[in-house]
């Protein structure tokens, strides 16, 4: 994989037709690959090379050279410390919400996951975290499904995601949407790996389940969560019966 400064020059060098004047540089994030570990790939980027990376990206995406843009935020990203909130992550995402399709995200989603220095979540979390609240303002919940499905494979790194905010963005946008059967999936992840279900994801849960008139069982999920070990901020450890209860309610799930 060729390092930021090396695509910044092919860019320079074969610039995209019909760019357009580059647009404000929103902020951005970092990336994860394989077994490149060269001085040019681990070296920190400069303020110059920041700012270029800046104006870049929006003609990318402007003159519809997804594949680019994408390349070289994936780049940018594998970088020795990236400076996250100084990238145009959330520029390049909104462009990606009109994509009929999801190949550009997991494209740049998938880079971040097998590059080494995304091993770390702090990386790889708020990129994913930015791709779902993308999802659930334009309206594509369907969408945010397939991040979840790919955050909970068990490859993704270091397990799965051990961040509460992020599993409570989940179930409220799942529930918001009228798909508590996601939200109950999330729910299950977050059992299986011992974390603690906040007061706010379990009243989420317990009304969407009424709303769809589901009471017997929102009574029930309500009751177990009752007796788990209790957490931090009022929350709960799912114990053996609550995934049991989940996974019967998955199971026998019928719209």
């Amino acid at each position: 994989m060729r390092s930021a400064a090396e695509k910044l020059r092919f860019f320079h060098r074969n610039p995209p037709l019909n760019f357009l004047s580059p647009p404000s540089a929103p902020r951005k994030f970092k990336t994860y690959t394989t077994t490149t570990t060269s001085a040019a790939t681990n070296a920190a980027l400069t303020e110059e090379e920041v700012n270029q990376i800046n104006a870049i990206i929006p003609r990318l995406c402007d003159s519809n050279h997804l594949k680019e843009a994408v390349s070289l935020i994936s780049a940018a990203l594998s970088t020795y410390n990236p400076p996250l909130p100084s990238l145009p992550l959330s520029s390049l995402i909104n462009r990606l919400a009109s994509e009929p399709d999801l190949t550009h995200h997991m494209h740049l989603l998938n880079s971040l996951k097998f590059n080494h220095n995304a091993s770390n979540p702090a990386i790889l979390i708020p990129a994913v975290k930015m791709f779902l609240s993308s999802f659930f303002e334009k309206g594509q919940p369907k969408r945010a499904v397939k991040i979840f499905q790919w955050l909970a494979r068990p490859d993704f790194p270091g397990g799965a995601a051990a961040d509460m905010d992020l599993y409570g963005g989940l179930v409220d946008g799942f529930c918001m949407n009228g798909m508590i059967l996601d939200s109950l999936r999330v729910l299950r992840v977050m059992a299986s790996e011992n974390l603690v279900i906040g007061d706010g994801i379990r009243v989420c849960v317990y009304r969407g389940l009424l709303r769809e008139a589901r009471v017997r069982e929102a009574l029930e999920l309500n009751a177990a969560l009752g007796r788990c070990t209790p957490g931090n901020d009022g929350g709960t450890f799912a114990s053996e019966e609550v995934m049991n209860l989940l996974d019967q309610m998955i199971a026998n799930w019928v719209d």
